[in-house]
């Protein structure tokens, strides 16, 4: 069996995929917290689903964004800059989705802290750690958002460079050509 080659990302695609796999930490989280709030306390199940499906989107675009890196054998092609930002985006939307949901859901109208049972208590709890990991996820989405933003012009701007070459070389008058002058034929 061969060897694989010795090729390793630069130092930005290590970070990236170190950023990448911090984000997938805090989706797994974020997923861990909210299926144990939906499994505890079935009337909020409805409330955690938003946040769970934003979660896992956010987890197989960084999972596949990180193997793709890191991959030495470069079997596995990265997705383009414009799908992840999509990607991210997406999974952005659905989690602050979940996240007004929870918040909505847990508001107490007429009601004293001192009323509350130790049950109504571990549930905000649970629901609270679960909001802010839902921030965490946001945050980084967020994050990672504008830097494919950035990496799309970037992007951009080189494609539009390639794209003026081009156009600079099918302009370009044709050289002195003897044999074209003589027989009216190109070489």
């Amino acid at each position: 069996m061969p060897t694989p080659p010795r090729f390793l990302p630069a130092h930005l695609g290590l970070f990236q995929a170190g950023l990448r796999g911090f984000a997938w930490a805090t989706a797994l989280l974020a997923v861990l917290l909210l299926a144990y709030v939906g499994k505890s306390w079935p009337s909020k199940g409805q409330v955690v689903v938003a946040g769970i499906m934003g979660s896992a989107i956010a987890m197989l675009n960084d999972s596949w964004e990180v193997v793709a890196l890191t991959d030495t054998w470069q079997t596995l092609p990265r997705l383009s800059t414009s799908r992840r930002v999509l990607h991210d985006l997406f999974s952005l939307a659905l989690c602050i989705g979940g996240m007004i949901m929870m918040w909505v859901s847990n508001i107490h109208i007429g009601t004293d802290s001192d009323d509350t049972t130790s049950e109504e208590r571990r549930q905000d709890k649970f629901l609270m750690a679960a909001l802010w990991a839902l921030l965490a996820q946001v945050a980084w989405r967020f994050i990672l958002a504008v830097w494919g933003c950035v990496d799309c012009s970037r992007d951009a701007r080189a494609a539009d460079r390639r794209r003026r070459r081009r156009r600079r070389r099918r302009n370009r008058p044709p050289p002195n050509d003897p044999w074209y002058e003589i027989t009216g034929y190109r070489v």
